[in-house]
């Protein structure tokens, strides 16, 4: 029996689940599921409590005759998400399950869910019942199968661009591929705002309101929320969705502020072995601020041009690399890896977070400063403009 402490009370899911006998499934069960022409497969639960995202707890059973049933014992609203052997695919390296093939659905502690789905062309529609709120959840999905699929079929072609390594990918062509596939899913994102709009006082509003990213649109439909839903079950999560929310609205404008010939905030860090470094000191030159990690693909497909240009203009131009949501072991090892030679710090954490001062967003963002520490230009990923800026340097 595997045991997690959710908001400090312990969370129990009894496994393995118990299979459909030939009469049917267990009445007691929690989920009880049938699939429509799959005869048999190896089932993949995954439990993730809706205040704990990180806390995930999976389960893997066997269907027989069609037919499974899985019994934990919820305490906390849970996001469940199932999944079948066969739909699992290799991407990138590792295995996934398609969105399309996918049954995700929020359940609540003491419910009873019916689970029925149908394999279709490209997709897997399904219907849940036991409460209305999973039968919305079920409707809504069958009713956006195209944006599913569409969906499906754009993340495939990033896959297929990125399938020989993210330095030899056109970046062009996988920004395109990005921008439409992001589209596709902010229209399902869309499609259940509509519902929160409609349904204030509902705790599957909630639940849908947290899937959607864009800090604008979570803060306005946040205030729409009835107390009651705020104040519920979810509140810990939402709570810390707002912070978030509220943290990229100043990114942004800490970006807007930095505008040509404006003086830009300076900033005190350590280098990655504990020297201090100080913009101020660098302000009769130069100075090249890049924001990256160790974690951030297009950051180290850069490097060699970076080096290049490094060594090309260090005379005059200050480079001051920023190591990003990382760890100064790995940020060592990869600077001697890669023969990074000029200055590297990591960033701060509150005041001295740099990143938020200079209304990071992405990575990787170089910051070009002209003497006297006064903004120039930024450059969000990894693009030619920023080296021709470099090559136009008096």
């Amino acid at each position: 029996m595997d045991k997690l402490c959710f908001a400090g009370k312990a969370l129990t899911l009894v496994l393995p689940a118990v299979l459909f006998s030939s009469c049917g499934c267990r009445q007691d069960s929690l989920l009880e599921a049938r699939f429509s022409g799959l005869d048999s497969a190896t089932v993949y639960i995954e439990a993730m409590p809706v205040n704990m995202p990180d806390s995930v707890v999976t389960d893997t059973l066997q269907m027989t005759g069609g037919t499974f049933s899985w019994n934990p014992e919820l305490t906390s609203p849970t996001e469940v998400v199932i999944a079948m052997d066969k739909d699992r695919r290799l991407q990138r390296g590792r295995e996934v399950t398609p969105m399309v093939y996918k049954v995700s659905f929020l359940a609540v502690p003491g419910e009873k869910i019916r689970l029925d789905a149908r394999y279709e062309e490209g997709f897997l529609s399904y219907t849940l019942d036991g409460s209305a709120s999973l039968q919305v959840q079920s409707r809504l999905r069958n009713s956006l199968k195209s944006a599913y699929v569409r969906s499906q079929q754009l993340s495939d072609q990033i896959s297929e661009a990125l399938a020989e390594g993210v330095e030899n990918a056109d970046e062009q062509y996988v920004d395109s591929l990005s921008a439409m596939y992001s589209e596709a899913a902010q229209g399902i994102r869309d499609a259940s705002l509509g519902y929160v709009r409609e349904n204030p006082s509902a705790l599957l509003s909630a639940f849908f309101l947290l899937q959607n990213t864009d800090p604008d649109t979570f803060l306005a439909y946040y205030a729409q929320l009835d107390n009651s839903v705020r104040d519920g079950l979810l509140k810990e999560r939402l709570e810390k969705a707002r912070a978030s929310a509220e943290h990229r609205l100043l990114i942004r404008e800490n970006d807007a502020k930095l505008v040509p010939g404006s003086m830009v905030p300076v900033f005190t860090l350590s280098t990655i072995d504990g020297k201090v470094v100080e913009l101020s000191d660098y302000a009769d030159k130069y100075v090249v601020l890049d924001f990256w990690g160790t974690w951030c693909p297009w950051c180290i497909k850069g490097l060699p041009e970076m080096k290049a240009y490094q060594e090309k203009y260090k005379d005059k131009v200050v480079f001051i690399s920023i190591a990003c949501r990382d760890k100064v072991e790995k940020v060592r090892a990869m600077v001697k890896a890669e023969n990074m030679d000029w200055i590297n710090v990591m960033n701060g954490t509150g005041d001295k977070d740099v990143a938020l001062a200079y209304g990071v967003s992405g990575f990787p963002t170089k910051v070009l400063l002209s003497p006297g520490l006064r903004f120039q230009a930024k450059y969000l990923g990894e693009v030619p403009e920023f080296y021709e800026a470099l090559d136009l340097l008096d």
